[in-house]
């Protein structure tokens, strides 16, 4: 479909920050910017971002690491994380760029001087010191766990624990109904993997318990899979709604809808 316009964007975000449950509290906690492109080269970030910062929504944001442009000085860097309530960085990245790893520890120690700040203005006023930390995002990896990364996960969670990452969300590699069984083979993870890792993140024996452990890998059984035909009452996304370039709304992600055997979205 190409790019969002950005009135879309605009259209979509004032519909829902208009919305109030019955006491009043808004109902819109956070925009997400697509997760299926590089957030930060859509041409119309800025906009998105003043829209979002003057009706005080947070941005939840997803990035490959590389902070194209002006997004790599740390003027930009302090801008996002006083935007967003986190910043995830995806591990798939770091396959593609030498310079990931010094991009994540940039945005890191970033984070960690307006925390500092906020802390020595917490001098005066205690009440201000939660009111700035709130301000300032954390930031998280997302893993997408496949067999040829699997053996990385020790390594990673280390370094992770070690620069300061708040939390690693880990999910499963997702393969469509078309997708070939070499695809399978080379990638999909078996159920006893996936079980021994979800143990060896639980028992804390990878790092130091300052690395929280989320995402899909963690989910009850049968809670990442939905039926594509219908609504699945367990759907971890049940509270978001996705908006397509065109305007049109979507209340399942399950990318088997677009891209599998089921076809293109419908109408």
């Amino acid at each position: 479909m190409g790019e969002m316009p950005f009135e879309v964007a605009r259209t979509a975000i004032e519909k829902y920050v208009a919305e109030r449950d019955a006491s009043g509290k808004r109902l819109l906690r956070e925009v997400i910017p697509s997760t299926m492109g590089e957030p930060l080269l859509y041409s119309h970030f800025d906009e998105l971002l003043e829209l979002c910062r003057a009706l005080e929504i947070p941005l939840n944001l997803t990035t490959n690491g590389s902070f194209p442009g002006k997004w790599g000085s740390d003027a930009a860097m302090e801008l996002l994380l006083r935007s967003c309530s986190d910043i995830k960085v995806s591990y798939l990245a770091s396959e593609q760029f030498d310079g990931w790893k010094a991009n994540v520890e940039k945005l890191v120690r970033v984070r960690d001087k307006l925390r500092e700040k906020a802390e020595s203005a917490g001098d005066a006023d205690a009440d201000y010191v939660g009111t700035a930390k709130s301000r300032v995002a954390t930031v998280s990896l997302q893993v997408t766990l496949h067999k040829k990364n699997l053996q990385d996960v020790p390594a990673l969670v280390s370094w992770a624990s070690a620069i300061g990452i708040d939390r690693i969300k880990w999910n499963k590699v997702v393969l469509l109904s078309v997708a070939s069984q070499e695809l399978r083979e080379m990638y999909a993870l078996d159920d006893a993997q996936l079980e021994s890792l979800r143990n060896h993140l639980r028992s804390g024996e990878f790092s130091a318990s300052n690395v929280m452990h989320e995402g899909s890998l963690f989910f009850d059984d049968g809670a990442d899979v939905c039926a594509v035909g219908g609504k699945c009452e367990s759907c971890p996304f049940a509270d978001e709604v996705w908006v397509w370039p065109d305007g049109h709304e979507d209340h399942c992600p399950n990318p088997e809808r677009r891209f599998g055997a089921y076809g293109l979205r419908t109408s």
